[in-house]
């Protein structure tokens, strides 16, 4: 009898132990969630118009694919230069932005990109000399609605709705949603499906092109707003033939009026315009103020300050002989690291903040590798002393903010201007993780 229950006791202690250990090892209840990260899909827009254009992209490996109404598969291409004809494209996610590159008789970049569902423009024009272009592109497999909002001086027009077609591309004339409103600002609101929106901004007077360029979208207005990249006549550009002015344009897209501050920050310091220091906007009506006194030999810098929400662009008109271009400087959000191939382009890199401390990494077109510390106060400016590939900049601190301004090439007199805004941003998804306990049978 006395082995017959040592033999239970065992038995009964070995159970015990195994139902602890399996309750041990075995995954809690909120811990069966496995999350999953990963980067969107990005859009790079095509002017078409027999506009030469090209998207850069990280590597020849990324897939791609047209949004022409039949492509629906990502391949890997063979070039990190993919050439852009009429039709945008679809960039497989990935840490880098893919940048698309346009030339004419004026140059024009802007950033790939995915919309968090709504976009602003604060930018273009529907007056007589106005071609700018609204492009709404869908990159889903199903029908997109959408609805566009026009502001003006006097107040918002009635908005337009629009169905954009699956796997298409929408261009929308600007001067037929503002016809004859010189000064405008816009939202892209999506109410269903994948968009992605862009603006494009050209001028002409009869034959004669007065510039063009990309406003870069913007997602959430801010209380404290920096347009990094302001461009001046550098190195060959400062002459007695050519000429700069630039206009600041500002909306407040709440209910409520909104007072400002502008600081301009440069090389030579900071300090707030004659006028600037005090500016009250009226909310939903664009107002546009001409930036006198500021520097014009250089590269310079905004920050707005703002007790309400703002929304916030610079535009650049340049005189270069008989010859015009014009630029838009859009906000730049606080960056922890940023990544682009510039396609060979020699610019300058602007940064802002308080406390500014970056590393640079790039690739230049020589082979060379290029890595480079800046620091500073408030405004840094750094050029690159060759054309780049990739370009990595990583900042230590926090409140850093930058921008990218894209010089004249031999022949050529464009101008362009991007922030350095992630094209996309890690996204997370959460997937339930198979659980036996869960599954009974009757």
């Amino acid at each position: 009898m006395k082995n017959k229950f040592s033999v239970k006791f065992i038995v009964l202690v070995g159970f015990l132990l195994i139902s602890l250990l399996i309750s041990f090892f075995a995954p809690e209840r909120t811990d069966q969630i496995k999350v999953i990260s990963a980067y969107p899909a990005t859009v790079c827009p095509a002017i078409g118009n027999n506009v030469s254009s090209i998207a850069g992209v990280a590597s020849a490996k990324i897939g791609r694919r047209l949004i022409d109404g039949t492509s629906k598969k990502l391949n890997p291409g063979r070039s990190n230069q993919i050439p852009l004809t009429k039709s945008s494209i679809l960039v497989a996610g990935n840490s880098d932005t893919a940048l698309t590159f346009a030339n004419n008789k004026w140059k024009a970049v802007v950033s790939c990109s995915v919309s968090n569902g709504q976009q602003w423009f604060i930018g273009g024009s529907g007056a007589v000399t106005s071609k700018s272009l609204l492009f709404i592109v869908n990159s889903g497999f199903s029908d997109s609605n959408v609805t566009v909002e026009v502001f003006t001086p006097n107040g918002p027009i009635e908005e337009r709705n629009f169905l954009i077609s699956q796997n298409s591309t929408k261009r929308i004339s600007v001067d037929t949603l503002a016809p004859g409103e010189e000064e405008i600002a816009i939202a892209v609101n999506t109410k269903s499906g994948r968009v992605s929106s862009f603006l494009f901004d050209e001028r002409k007077k009869g034959l004669k092109s007065l510039g063009a360029d990309f406003v870069s979208a913007i997602a959430a207005p801010s209380k404290q707003v920096r347009l990094v990249s302001i461009p001046g006549l550098v190195g060959g550009l400062n002459s007695n033939n050519n000429s700069i002015s630039h206009n600041l344009r500002l909306f407040v897209p709440g209910k409520i009026d909104a007072n400002i501050e502008v600081t301009i920050n440069s090389n030579d310091g900071k300090f707030v315009p004659e006028g600037l220091s005090e500016v009250k906007i009226s909310s939903q009506k664009v107002l546009s103020i001409p930036l006198r006194n500021s520097p014009s030999n250089q590269p310079f810098s905004l920050s707005i300050d703002s007790d309400q929400p703002v929304l916030a662009s610079l535009l650049s008109n340049f005189t270069f002989g008989r010859s015009n271009e014009i630029t838009w400087t859009t906000a730049s959000d606080p960056i922890k690291s940023w990544s682009a191939n510039l396609t060979g382009s020699r610019p300058i890199l602007i940064f802002d903040g308080d406390k500014i401390d970056v590393l640079i990494k790039a690739s230049g077109i020589n082979g060379r590798k290029i890595e480079k510390k800046i620091s500073g106060k408030d405004f840094v400016s750094w050029q690159s002393p060759v054309g780049l590939n990739k370009l990595q900049i990583f900042a230590k601190n926090e409140g850093i903010s930058g921008g990218v301004i894209f010089l004249p090439l031999t022949g050529n007199i464009g101008i362009s201007t991007i922030p350095m805004n992630n094209g996309a941003n890690l996204e997370t998804v959460s997937e339930p993780i198979s659980d036996a306990s869960v599954i009974t049978r009757r």
